[in-house]
């Protein structure tokens, strides 16, 4: 926040100073000459570049701000798992199995691979085709109408995907398949960029999360309202989120300290949490945070290399990069 208002200030410090050099006793005289010296020949294109420099700083400075990293000029923030989400249509049934994109970095999410128009959810259908063979309410409507709807995603049938997820939760029998059709309708609105209606959708999945009381859908709901959140760059409600999937992941780690899977859930839970502090200027809190995920990193790593090293590089990188921004 405060670079954005240094970035304003200074960006209409400059268009004053482009304005002064063009209008010398302007302002009814209040403006003193600029002299320019070896440059008064050039004091019309001297004037212009300071005041179009001072523009595009200060456009800068209103546009939305991405999280910086290590991803290329200045770009998102790549850390474990960064390769964009991919929406598996599985019920997440261990507290760690659906750390819905084990990053906080990647937030752009995908359905296995980027619809090229987005595809409205939200309208109405009239009268879909039912493609599952069960009818609507029967046994097993709801599994098979997603199992559809992963093979539309992986062939790149946007529109039929898109109908399957508007009628999803018509073919929930309880609120545990309806949690489960709102994260599926969030998923794939977050794929296509659709943001707020992927906000809509995970809300509606927390709602059924809270009623449905189990640790794991909770969790899982909570981070994907902070993923969301974060890209919108609502600080508050992500953090808030992010603290409370935090101490689920907690729980499940100290009851099952013997769960890998269980204890990478609480690693990246500790990144998200860190990278909006980060991002809120907490950079101590964000330091303490990623500390704490190392150690778990490292103890993961130390267990399976293979599965888990590059984690351990990505956070160790993660930390180095923090330390040296409090450190400057």
């Amino acid at each position: 926040m405060l670079g954005r208002i240094f970035g304003m200030l200074l960006g209409l410090a400059l268009g004053g100073v482009g304005y002064a050099i063009l209008h010398p006793g302007g302002l009814e005289g209040r403006i003193p000459p600029i002299p320019l010296g070896a440059f008064e020949s050039l004091r019309f294109f001297v004037a212009m570049t300071a005041a179009g420099l001072g523009a595009i700083i200060f456009i800068a400075a209103l546009m939305p701000k991405g999280p910086s990293g290590p991803s290329g000029g200045g770009g998102k923030k790549r850390r474990k798992g960064a390769a964009p989400m991919t929406i598996d249509f599985n019920d997440p049934a261990p507290m760690a199995a659906h750390d819905h994109g084990s990053t906080h970095a990647s937030h752009e999410a995908e359905v296995v691979a980027e619809a090229p128009e987005p595809v409205a959810v939200a309208e109405a259908a009239p009268e879909p085709e039912v493609h599952s063979g069960a009818p609507p309410g029967a046994p097993g409507a709801f599994a098979e109408a997603r199992r559809e709807l992963h093979e539309h995603t992986r062939a790149e049938r946007w529109s039929e995907a898109a109908d399957i997820v508007r009628r999803l939760s018509s073919l929930a029998g309880d609120d545990h398949e309806r949690r489960v059709a709102a994260q599926d309708a969030g998923d794939f609105a977050r794929a296509q960029g659709l943001t707020d209606q992927a906000a809509d959708a995970y809300d509606e999945a927390l709602t059924y999360a809270r009623q449905i009381g189990e640790p794991a859908a909770l969790a899982d709901a909570l981070t994907n309202v902070g993923d969301v959140a974060y890209e919108e760059q609502r600080l508050d409600t992500a953090v808030d989120a992010y603290e409370e999937a935090l101490a689920l992941r907690r729980a499940f780690a100290e009851q099952q300290p013997g769960d890998l899977n269980g204890r990478r859930a609480l690693a990246l839970a500790l990144e998200r949490l860190a990278d909006a502090r980060e991002d809120r200027g907490h950079r101590m809190r964000a330091l303490d945070l990623y500390r704490e995920s190392l150690d778990i990193s490292g103890a993961l790593a130390s267990a399976d290399p293979v599965a888990y090293g590059e984690d351990l590089a990505v956070t160790r990188r993660r930390l180095a990069e923090l330390e040296a921004k409090v450190l400057a």
